[in-house]
């Protein structure tokens, strides 16, 4: 399996297990199209860790600042500023 196989069968996969319904033997065809439009470039994919760690913290939003920063390894500062989005 290639690894944009791979990417896709993940993304298939991240997809339906946030609840939306993808029909089976869709990889194939989502490969088709990415290789046309995309064929022989590099896509750089940003990991955004501010963003990544702005909806880590939004799922534990009921939770104190002291209880966020235990459950995700930050600091209550570094919580407190990333939900005040800086």
């Amino acid at each position: 399996m290639t690894e944009v196989r791979q990417m896709i069968d993940d993304l298939i996969q991240l997809m339906r297990d946030a609840g939306i319904a993808v029909p089976d033997g869709v990889a194939q065809t989502i490969e088709v199209r990415l290789r046309q439009t995309y064929g022989g470039e590099r896509v750089y994919v940003a990991s955004l860790p501010k963003q990544r760690r702005a909806v880590q913290l939004a799922k534990l939003a009921k939770h104190t600042q002291v209880e966020m920063a235990l459950a995700t390894g930050l600091t209550v500062r570094g919580v407190r500023k990333i939900l005040r989005g800086r």
